[in-house]
């Protein structure tokens, strides 16, 4: 079938876009209003991966638990202090993003497993707001499809422009002033962040693709993902 572009229009989903013919992005689906759910099963998605944890997901309930397009694998290692750690001293976000490629390469393995396995139809990536998690997910497979580094941060950064009213609701919700400054500093997509991670990448381990392969994607692998991702076959 050949690949289709359009951009997905299902009501009430937010930070929603299609990234590559078989690849899109999103927040958490549970802003999705009964019709938006409805327009998502009707529009021949093959997977949606929902990086949370699970407690995220009591908070915010995934709407698409126990269909079979829907998979839940957490991007981030629970119970590690080496990250948390790490995570904590993360003055912004490139460090932060730079900490959870140190120590969650498994984990990334696999999300991009799940994608290069999934049914015939695009893949549905989410975190919660769609931005950190969501934003290396995406970062990496648009570099593994050869997308130029300029595109990969506009892409990031276009977040800023889909979620001020949710990142507002989370800073009022935030009544301790200094916590709410960090949580601040952090709500915002600033392009030089995602592209310190892949830097990270280039120098640490020779490229996303080395990285991938070092915890067990192998190049075939990759390359079967980025036809799948460029070609959306169905």
């Amino acid at each position: 079938m050949q690949a289709t572009t359009e951009q997905p229009d299902w009501e009430g989903s937010l930070n929603t876009r299609r990234v590559l013919p078989g690849l899109i992005r999103s927040a958490n689906l549970s802003f999705l209003t009964a019709t938006g759910r409805a327009q998502l099963l009707a529009s021949g998605l093959g997977r949606v991966i929902d990086l949370r944890n699970r407690q995220e997901r009591q908070i915010d309930l995934a709407p698409f638990v126990g269909t079979p397009m829907y998979l839940n694998l957490p991007l981030l290692p629970s119970g590690s202090p080496a990250l948390e750690s790490a995570g904590q001293a993360a003055k912004d976000n490139g460090a932060y993003y730079r900490a959870i490629l140190e120590h969650s390469g498994n984990h990334f393995v696999t999300v991009f497993g799940a994608m290069h396995d999934a049914p015939p139809g695009p893949v549905l990536v989410h975190c919660h707001v769609g931005k950190d998690r969501t934003g290396l997910v995406v970062a990496l497979a648009l570099e593994l499809a050869g997308a130029a580094r300029a595109a990969i941060a506009a892409d990031y950064a276009e977040t800023d422009q889909h979620m001020q009213g949710v990142y507002a609701a989370m800073l009022t919700r935030q009544v301790d002033v200094q916590k709410r400054r960090q949580l601040e500093a952090f709500l915002v997509s600033r392009e030089g962040d995602i592209l310190s991670a892949l830097e990270y990448l280039d120098t640490a381990w020779g490229g996303t693709a080395a990285y991938l392969e070092a915890f067990g994607l192998t190049r075939n692998e990759q390359h079967g993902l980025t036809a799948r991702m460029t070609e959306n076959r169905n």
